[in-house]
């Protein structure tokens, strides 16, 4: 299932790769007996409310000085060790603020830079930034960000790159980690490419992400050449074996530049039309979806459902372009009745006229016959645009008929459709092994309000992955959302401790949690201490830095 992706600030990798920054060479760090002292040049300063610290394996070492002026750690734990440093720096204006992050080690009483075979001193390493840190492979052999030089060494080999856009909180992309990546078939079909992986979560991942590829849903795999430019995309969980076969077909015929297929399409070739409007329907850009299949007089699924989004944000935008959704859902409906969309087209228009009986009775009557026949089901499934349901169809199909009976108020159909969703998550065998797969069905147990089974599954991914804040964060939204802000509070607080690239949404949960406990004066420190973070600065981050001002003006009142 398609994730809309979230873009949010972090503690960053200073070897920014993709341009220079106002504050590298301004730091100057050294060994002083068994501390390492930090100075900035003049016009700078260290951000003392920002994190910093020294990273020593597993072990966190907390700064025992820390002014705009001066940053003192004390490095007796990392002797013999090579260990991380981090730290903010703003200019004096205060127009940035920028994170800095360096690997060290101690070697002959001097702060030496972990650069493989090679060492420099830290005030020289602090200082040069046009080269990033080694290249590293992750343990399904994905290189991890730094995409611009993954792009020279593929372009060196004359290979192609399949990058991953991913983030950690995504159900689909953990279980492309989960399920998919390790397998053999995979393997094998992904031999011939370089493998690379982007967490769109790290603000130095957002010009390439956002900007350069679209990426508006994830995950995202895209098959790209060594200048970066995009011969294939694809979006969405895939079983390994769908996958693994969906790559091959593509290695096997001639991959085309988005530019050059461009010129084809202007030039009126169909083939390349529909293959710039898949490229388009999975970045969400409906208009360009548009654009290339309108000219072709095909009424297609992709066509009608991409008109469907377009009005439907319009809508949402200005109520007053209801009547212009109301005639896109009839015509989307009319096109593809019996299409997987429908159902989902059909539940919209009941949300405006409840009392609709055939509406509702031809989603109940589809969903049935669904349910019914395992060869319609997969047959159902394999065209829809929605995303990959593997594993999950049953209880999608369950899951939409629920929508279907909450909207027309028919509340007993309501509780035997629960009940019957219930039932069929019961029947999964979860692990936390495989957490994207268990966070799936953790939505479909809160729609068949299975409570008690939420929260056993979001503690027992906690238990699980205890130094990863997402799984306390939506443990925390899910008791707020139940109206339970107090039990809500201590996962929303641990959420907020870790270091996470989530920083601002984590505390924006915890200082509307504070709120809601009518502990003003805690929500306001936490809306403040957010607000001042470098992160906030981010153009990214821009919705979360509102909802925050927001908050807090309300407290404020």
């Amino acid at each position: 299932m398609k994730t809309i992706l979230i873009f949010v600030g972090s503690l960053v990798f200073s070897l920014n790769v993709l341009a220079a920054r106002l504050s590298d060479g301004k730091v100057h760090l050294k060994l002083q007996n068994s501390k390492i002292v930090g100075n900035v040049d003049d016009g700078f300063h260290f951000n003392k409310d920002a994190p910093a610290a020294v990273q020593v394996g597993s072990e966190t070492v907390e700064p025992i000085k820390k002014n705009p002026k001066e940053l003192i750690f004390d490095a007796s734990k990392a002797k013999d060790k090579v260990f991380m440093v981090n730290f903010y720096i703003c200019d004096d204006k205060n127009t940035v603020c920028e994170s800095h992050e360096y690997k060290y080690k101690i070697a002959s009483g001097k702060l030496m830079a972990a650069d493989g075979d090679v060492e420099k001193s830290a005030s020289t390493v602090a200082g040069k930034k046009e080269k990033p840190e080694s290249l590293k492979k992750n343990y399904h052999g994905f290189y991890q960000d730094h995409l611009p030089e993954v792009l020279k060494l593929a372009e060196k080999s004359n290979k192609l790159v399949l990058v991953d856009f991913w983030a950690p909180w995504c159900p689909s992309c953990l279980r492309l980690e989960t399920e998919v990546f390790g397998e053999k078939i995979f393997a094998t079909s992904t031999k011939k490419l370089i493998k690379a992986s982007v967490n769109i979560d790290k603000p130095e991942n957002y010009e390439i992400g956002k900007k350069k590829y679209g990426i508006k849903t994830i995950p995202t795999l895209i098959i790209m050449n060594g200048k970066g430019e995009e011969l294939a995309r694809l979006t969405d969980f895939k079983p390994a074996p769908a996958l693994a076969q969906g790559l091959l077909d593509l290695q096997a015929k001639p991959l085309i530049s988005t530019e050059e297929l461009q010129r084809k399409a202007e030039a009126g070739d169909a083939t390349a039309r529909r293959a710039l409007a898949e490229r388009a329907f999975g970045a969400l850009d409906y208009e360009s979806v548009l654009k290339w299949l309108v000219p072709l007089k095909e009424n297609s699924l992709m066509l009608v459902s991409a008109e469907v989004s377009l009005a439907n944000n319009k809508y949402e935008a200005n109520p007053n372009d209801k009547a212009e959704y109301q005639k896109a859902l009839e015509k989307a409906i009319a096109a593809h009745p019996e299409s997987l969309e429908a159902i989902g087209w059909r539940n919209e228009v009941l949300k405006w006229t409840p009392t609709m009986k055939e509406v509702a009775a031809k989603n109940t009557e589809q969903i049935q016959k669904l349910l019914e026949s395992d060869s319609a089901r997969a047959e159902v499934f394999a065209k829809t645009l929605l995303g990959d349901f593997t594993g999950f169809d049953k209880s999608e199909l369950l899951s939409q008929m629920i929508d279907t009976y909450e909207t027309s108020g028919d509340t007993k159909k309501l509780e035997e459709t629960q009940a019957a969703l219930k039932k069929e998550v019961s029947s999964y065998k979860l692990s936390t092994d495989r957490s994207g797969q268990a966070l799936l069905a953790v939505y479909y147990m809160k729609r068949a309000n299975m409570k008690t089974e939420v929260i056993t599954w979001y503690e027992k991914l906690i238990l699980a992955y205890p130094k990863s804040d997402v799984y306390y964060r939506k443990l925390a939204s899910f008791y707020k959302e139940d109206k339970q802000p107090e039990k809500a509070l201590p996962y929303a607080m641990k959420a907020a401790d870790l270091q996470s690239d989530s920083a601002l949404t984590n505390m924006l949960n915890l200082a509307k949690i504070y709120r809601d406990l009518q502990k003003n004066k805690e929500a306001l420190e936490v809306t403040t201490k957010a607000l001042d973070l470098p992160e906030a600065n981010l153009a990214q981050n821009k919705k979360t830095v509102g909802s925050l001002e927001e908050l807090k003006q309300s407290i404020v009142k």
